[in-house]
């Protein structure tokens, strides 16, 4: 993706991110700072991007995002707030994150916590919102599908689930299979929301779907492994969950080209321009931090 396409879907997300968390002096303001505080700490905004970047290829290349932002912000919400009590000290006890102080470091625990639940309770608001306002039932049915997906996403079954086995995982029983499911869902699942959902809502059909999903799982354990390779001798040293204790450095680059190689072979199944995204993924391949 070019510097330019770049900054300009941050800059569509950004002007609608921070709308719907009002200014105020009454007795909310400290929760809407905490709130707004974690989602202007440098965040690459990689999910909701993804979400626009989906919804134009299956929307006819369309300019137009206002059907898919709530979807989008909603996302971005989620993430904020997972991060906001991965952090916490009853998780992983972070104090910095994007090279400034943790939620709770600058607010408190309790906040952190109240912050976190109403990005959350905010998420589905926004796009509650949206689906109020959809008259044509093909574009509402769509909508309540997307709905559903980025809950279920986000939810036992998705990222809250991953957080779980990584929290029970014993770093020394620990199996290949339980890191990569890990991976896929504390992760992956949130990768895969977002591009799903812009396929969803740019009227992609059953098999495009289908496809998209498969790009998205192997993009989704692409990020991990990099990120795995990237901090490989650090994590051989912590009592941190990673396929860095299961494999040699060697052997997660191969399967970093072979999940590359996978999502490439998922778009090269969609009779649409997947340039955008083949893109991304190449890009995450070669990132180097």
């Amino acid at each position: 993706m070019t510097t330019n396409r770049y900054e300009e879907l941050i800059n569509i997300i950004d002007q609608n991110l921070y709308t719907n968390i009002p200014t105020t002096d009454d007795f909310q303001k400290k929760i809407y700072e905490s709130m707004k505080y974690s989602l202007s700490t440098g965040g690459k905004r990689v999910r909701p991007i993804l979400a626009l970047v989906s919804y134009s290829i299956f929307n006819n290349d369309s300019k137009d995002f206002s059907e898919i932002i709530p979807f989008a912000v909603a996302i971005e919400y989620i993430h904020t707030y997972s991060l906001i009590h991965d952090d916490l000290p009853a998780m992983d006890n972070d104090d910095i994150r994007r090279g400034k102080p943790t939620n709770h470091k600058v607010y408190n625990e309790a906040i952190a916590i109240l912050a976190g639940d109403g990005l959350l309770n905010l998420a589905a608001e926004v796009v509650a919102k949206e689906l109020e306002s959809i008259t044509d039932p093909i574009k509402l049915k769509r909508a309540i599908k997307s709905f559903r997906y980025i809950f279920s996403s986000s939810g036992i079954q998705g990222m809250v689930g991953g957080q779980t086995i990584d929290i029970d995982l014993s770093v020394d029983e620990m199996s290949l299979e339980e890191v990569e499911t890990m991976y896929k869902l504390k992760t992956g699942a949130l990768i895969k929301a977002p591009l799903a959902v812009g396929a969803i809502m740019g009227g992609a059909t059953p098999e495009e779907l289908i496809s998209i999903e498969g790009y998205a799982e192997q993009l989704g354990l692409q990020y991990q492994i990099k990120d795995d390779i990237l901090d490989y001798e650090d994590d051989l040293n912590s009592d941190v969950a990673t396929l860095s204790k299961l494999v040699s450095k060697e052997e997660l680059e191969s399967l970093l080209m072979k999940t590359y190689n996978k999502a490439i072979n998922y778009l090269e199944e969609i009779d649409r321009n997947t340039d955008e995204l083949k893109n991304i993924a190449r890009d995450l391949l070669n990132r180097s931090k």
